[in-house]
């Protein structure tokens, strides 16, 4: 309980002290495609909301400092979908703004975790520099108790014209998924191909095996053509390449080792072309 304390902590402490310069209220929405929103938190991660004919679809629920939930209502009226990409405080953080959400069950656990009162309340006490949400942003609604509901590879939410496939994607943990936007050909990704991969925490799968996840969308390619990554901007198909052959140069010792450090301990980091990933030695 201690370990999963601090680790929401410091995720919220980091989020918070690196807000983008362009961040003007704590959510900023921006329309990236037709039907198909980013919602910046304050600079920490991407939510993204996504509309069909008949539902909508938000994908992750960022921090949890803010009135997410009111947001997302500004934007659509169609009926609402939650989906979480995996249990990560920063992902996961509002959960508790929802009546029920969809998450891989071995990543249920620790998003139920993160959405405990005592845990929002540690959050807001390490705000650094006293930072957080504007009066007005602030979430006052009655916290839901949220249900959580499994979902694995194969299932396909059908919004209307615009249907929405699971695939299971264990790596940087072990219950994350991405969403194949089949219609749009988008992958919404979570943090399994951010430009800087985490594969070092204590959950993390070992590396050969997250090289396996990475093969597998890559022999996918075909079916999407824009990454949509929990963190940093929308990335071409083409950039799982990359990250395979700086996971492989890794597990050959091909590509040399840094010692990487951060709130959350410290690794060693490899990169290749756009792709860089921290590791374990100890769990390749």
């Amino acid at each position: 309980m201690k370990k999963i304390l601090l680790l929401f902590t410091v995720f919220a402490a980091v989020a918070i002290s690196s807000p983008s310069q362009n961040v003007v209220s704590w959510l900023n929405v921006r329309e990236l495609y037709p039907r198909t929103w980013i919602i910046d938190d304050h600079g920490s991660d991407n939510m993204y909301l996504i509309e069909g004919a008949d539902s909508a679809m938000l994908i992750d629920t960022g921090l949890g400092t803010a009135n997410l939930r009111s947001v997302v209502e500004k934007l659509t009226s169609l009926p609402l979908i939650v989906v979480i990409t995996h249990g990560h405080p920063d992902h996961a953080g509002a959960n508790y703004q929802f009546e029920k959400v969809y998450i891989h069950p071995d990543d249920s656990a620790a998003a139920r975790q993160f959405n405990r009162p005592e845990m929002r309340e540690a959050s807001a006490k390490n705000m650094i520099r006293g930072e957080g949400p504007s009066e007005s942003e602030l979430y006052k609604g009655k916290p839901q108790n949220t249900v959580m509901i499994p979902v694995r590879e194969g299932h396909v939410f059908d919004l209307g014209n615009r249907k929405i496939r699971v695939i299971e994607a264990p790596g940087h943990t072990p219950g994350e998924i991405c969403l194949l936007d089949t219609d749009n050909k988008f992958l919404f990704t979570g943090d399994n191909n951010n430009v800087l991969v985490w594969l070092f925490l204590q959950n993390c799968k070992p590396l050969h095996e997250y090289l396996a996840t990475l093969e597998r969308l890559a022999a996918m390619s075909p079916e999407f053509t824009t990454i949509l990554p929990g963190h940093g901007n929308p990335l071409p198909a083409d950039f799982i390449k990359d990250q395979i052959a700086c996971v492989k140069g890794i597990l050959n010792n091909t590509l040399e080792r840094k010692p990487y450090e951060s709130f959350a301990g410290k690794a060693m980091i490899s990169t290749w072309g756009r792709a860089s990933v921290t590791f374990n030695p100890e769990n390749l």
